[in-house]
């Protein structure tokens, strides 16, 4: 995914950007980004709030953004 303390890699930064503003299913963020649905699955885990099975980013992710 990128080493978070140094930059995030473009794929990463593409999910974050995804759900910054909206809860969005793990199929939807896939469909959204054209990033594989495995790697939305890893992705997730450091970087976003779950909410039932749809997920938001996480304020701490948010640094990596901007």
């Amino acid at each position: 995914m990128g080493n978070l303390t140094g930059g995030i890699c473009q794929s990463a930064k593409k999910l974050l950007q995804s759900i910054e503003k909206d809860f969005l299913s793990a199929q939807d963020i896939s469909q959204k980004t054209g990033l594989p649905l495995f790697k939305v699955h890893s992705s997730l885990r450091e970087l976003v709030i779950k909410k039932d099975s749809q997920y938001k980013m996480a304020l701490k992710a948010l640094e990596y953004l901007h």
